[in-house]
Parts: C-alpha cells; structure tokens; sequence
C-alpha cells in the first residue's frame, strides 16, 4: 500500500476531532466514513494501519506542492507572461470589449423601458430606430472582438509546433 494510507484516522477527517465529540455523533461520523474506521480505544498501530477514504488534503507535501504551483501561477500573473489572447492583446483591450458589452446591454434594457412608455402608435417605428441602433453598436462590440481573435490567431503559428 502506498504511504499516504498508512495516516491515522484523526487526521483523514480535519474538520472533525471524534475525540471531542458526544457520543451520539460518533456513530454518524462512522456512518459517513462507511465503517471504515476501528473504535476510538486508541491510536496506536490499529489506526495507522486501516486505510482512509480521503487523503489528499492530509499529505503536507502535496499541499507545500501545490502552494509552490499556484505561488509560480500568481507570479506569473503578475509579470504579464501569462496571455488569454496572445502578446498583442491587453488587459485594457479586454476591459475596453467588457465595457463596450456592458454598455450595449444597458442600452438595450434603457431602449426598451423608453418603448413601454410610448403610444401604440409610436411604438413600431421607435422599434426600429432602436434596433438600428443596437445593431450599430453590436457590429462595433463585434469588430472589437475580432481584433482580439486576430491577435490571438497571429500568435498561434508561433506557439504550437504541430
């Protein structure tokens, strides 16, 4: 068996100490670890050596390693070397995408309380003007988008190597 089997039984469950918990909750916690678990008489070699559901979260290594990871990932970050559409697209175009969307919905939920408001009449040619518009300012919203995807497929040549 690997190693990180051989954990005892206290620490494979860290959001609960069975020591310090009343009696009528112990058989719950040995219903939830599927009986897996020998009494509490103590924790000497009975312990270590019943294997536990979940040990992934109790190996200090694998957590020091994943630290280490989302530490490089966050540097990374950081730096500017990490790249959503490539090199030639920044941050501030993106935010400048997600405000032209985020103005273009508004827009559409402005125009359309404008539109309750008019008479019955009215309303079929105020439609239209407003759909003009929003059509106008999505072909822009989408222009944007595609300078993004443009950038991003100049940069693919460069970093796939099949």
């Amino acid at each position: 068996m690997p190693k990180k089997n051989a954990i005892p039984v206290s620490k494979s469950t860290g959001f609960s100490n069975p020591a310090s918990q009343s009696t009528s909750q112990r058989p719950k916690l040995k219903r939830v670890m599927k009986e897996k678990t020998k009494p509490q008489g103590g924790e000497g070699k009975g312990a270590q050596s019943t294997p536990i559901q979940h040990s992934f979260l109790t190996d200090v290594s694998d957590v020091q390693e994943m630290e280490r990871g989302l530490l490089s990932l966050l540097n990374d970050f950081h730096s500017g070397k990490l790249q959503a559409f490539g090199n030639e697209c920044s941050i501030e175009q993106m935010e400048h995408v997600r405000g032209m969307q985020e103005k273009l919905a508004r827009l559409n939920l402005e125009l359309y309380g404008e539109l309750e408001e008019l008479p019955e009449d009215k309303r079929k040619t105020a439609s239209d003007s407003n759909l003009d518009r929003l059509l106008s300012d999505l072909e822009e919203l989408n222009s944007s988008i595609q300078k993004l995807h443009l950038a991003d497929a100049q940069d693919v040549p460069n970093t796939s190597a099949s």
